[in-house]
């Protein structure tokens, strides 16, 4: 049994919303973090390029979030 069959509609909307949110933040902050959206094709391993520490790990953060996303939209 799948996610969304134990979800009521109005609940996996809601979810889908809100996943929807995260994400766009997500990558609305990689963006700014990164100067492009070339992170998008190339994944994680644009973050090695980064000229500071901080940026790499709020890039590894918000990636991480997008990947969790993904898994979450899987099961539902």
């Amino acid at each position: 049994m799948n996610l969304r069959s134990k979800l009521s509609l109005s609940k996996t909307k809601n979810l889908e919303r809100r996943l929807n949110i995260l994400a766009n933040e997500a990558i609305s902050e990689l963006n700014k973090v990164c100067g492009s959206s070339l992170w998008e094709t190339l994944g994680f391993v644009y973050f090695d390029q980064l000229d500071n520490k901080d940026k790499i790990a709020k890039a590894n953060f918000y990636y991480g979030q997008l990947q969790i996303i993904k898994e979450i939209r899987s099961y539902s």
